[in-house]
């Protein structure tokens, strides 16, 4: 899966209206407008050991403070609007329609977007020294109070998208500033040169200026009645050869969750659910950006993984084309995404695409991407189109009712993650695999993964004759799964 979007594609993952703490509704970003695709990211994981999932994330480990709220499944239909869509009619109108329907009933608005702007009059103390609010004319993109409410009146939820860590605004501020410690640097103190995002475009999730800046903005979102928050962007940049002053001794990963670990509690405590926006391939290389999925989801009310068919590299999960085969790529993600929160309260509510990019793309994909959510036991996603139009997957939504509201039956993967399989709702077997697999990373990968469902039944306990005694002794162990490769 490509680690950035695609040119023109702002990553669709904006808020996950996983609404854990209200009556109605309960659950558990999205990431990236890039000017220009990036590098695809492997399509194994091929970064160190220690980068990976700790023996800490396996699902019996002690949840952290205010672990995850939310339920496995939830009902949440969204679609991704940017802080100027509310006031556009040729963007708002179509959206207003499909709630009036019961065909969507959250929007997902940005707070924060890529470019560092927030959307309203926040009076965040860095907001408003930074000057992060952008107002041309006085005036701010949205005003917060009337468009919750205006959203609410449709009976409606709405989830607040905030750009964690990409943030030039913020950057740009702190260079000016000499603040060069709320920026992720280079091995020459220098501000690290992120590729198409730029130089100086990613602030540093180890700061605490930084992390409560962020933390501060969705506090009062919430308390002003946002039902949910969803960080994007929570992550590092890709690559290597980042210094992240203020870390210590923990790992990239380990200090986005403790970002996490201190701002999901805060949120709640202002009234909305904590979520994040996750790479598809964090469920099998989470050391390309830093998002160990096990560990968050212990501190989280959801996770969305952006799972855009277009962004999987051709061959992954055994799936030819991915973009020509939005059900089977979404289908497979998502079950390897509902094991990696086995042992939690955290609900996968993901990123689908709705919009044209290698190819176009009809209702019929999004169709096909919605039903193989569904078939995973999950009925709820948020749909992405960084033109906040929701009209290519319009034709596909059906209207919500009693029926097609209830969670079906979780399906997990029981293969190494990241390779393809025919799937269970049998949980014990896909913890088995899954605890398997970390205690082989645990191991430092020696050897090749062996799947404990591929092993041989243990023998009945009786007495063998001489002739099942010199079977069992010529017996060889089964190979390991053709896909449960290194």
């Amino acid at each position: 899966m490509t680690g950035a979007r695609r040119p023109n594609l702002r990553r669709a993952l904006a808020a996950a209206g996983a609404l854990a703490l209200l009556t109605t509704l309960a659950a558990c970003s999205n990431d990236d407008d890039d000017p220009v695709a990036e590098p695809a990211a492997a399509a194994t994981e091929t970064a160190a050991p220690a980068a990976e999932p700790s023996a800490a994330s396996s699902p019996d480990a002690a949840a952290g403070p205010e672990a995850g709220n939310g339920v496995g499944a939830v009902h949440v239909r969204s679609t991704h609007l940017t802080s100027w869509a509310w006031g556009d009619p040729e963007t708002k109108d179509p959206v207003v329609a499909l709630i009036k329907a019961g065909k969507l009933d959250n929007v997902q608005l940005d707070i924060k977007d890529e470019d560092g702007i927030v959307g309203y009059d926040s009076q965040v103390p860095l907001a408003v020294e930074a000057k992060t609010v952008y107002k041309p004319n006085g005036t701010a993109r949205f005003d917060l109070a009337a468009t919750i409410k205006e959203i609410h009146d449709l009976g409606a939820t709405v989830t607040g998208r905030i750009v964690a860590f990409r943030d030039p605004r913020l950057g740009k501020w702190a260079l000016n500033e000499g603040k060069m410690d709320m920026l992720i640097q280079d091995s020459a103190g220098k501000p690290y040169p992120a590729g198409n995002y730029g130089v100086g475009a990613f602030t540093n999730f180890a700061n605490n200026d930084v992390m409560e800046y962020n933390i501060q903005l969705a506090e009062e979102a919430a308390k002003a009645g946002f039902d949910a928050i969803m960080y994007d962007y929570v992550r590092k940049p890709e690559n290597s050869g980042q210094v992240y002053p203020g870390l210590g001794d923990k790992t990239p990963a380990e200090g986005i969750t403790a970002f996490l670990e201190k701002a999901a509690p805060r949120i709640r405590a202002a009234g909305a659910a904590a979520g994040a926006a996750v790479y598809g391939i964090s469920s099998f290389a989470p050391s390309s950006v830093a998002q160990d999925i096990p560990a968050m989801a212990k501190v989280l009310d959801f996770v969305s993984p952006m799972i855009y068919p277009s962004h999987w590299n051709k061959g992954e999960y055994s799936v030819a084309s991915p973009v020509d085969q939005p059900y089977d790529i979404v289908k497979q993600s998502m079950m390897d995404f509902n094991r990696m929160v086995i042992g939690t309260k955290c609900a996968v509510v993901p990123w689908l695409q709705n919009f044209s990019w290698p190819k176009t793309y009809t209702a019929s994909d999004v169709a096909a991407q919605i039903k193989a959510v569904k078939d995973t036991g999950i009925n709820s996603w948020f749909l992405w189109n960084d033109s906040s139009k929701v009209g290519i997957g319009a034709p596909a939504l059906q209207p919500g009712d009693k029926a097609n509201n209830v969670p079906g039956q979780i399906v997990y993967s029981i293969n190494k993650p990241g390779n393809k399989s025919e799937g269970s709702t049998d949980l014990e077997k896909a913890r088995k695999v899954f605890e398997a697999y970390l205690a082989w990373l645990e191991g430092g990968r020696e050897g090749t993964f062996k799947n404990p469902l591929d092993e041989p039944a243990t023998p009945a306990t009786t007495e063998p004759s001489s002739s099942d005694s010199s079977s069992s002794d010529t017996e060889s162990s089964p190979e390991p799964s053709a896909t449960a490769t290194p």
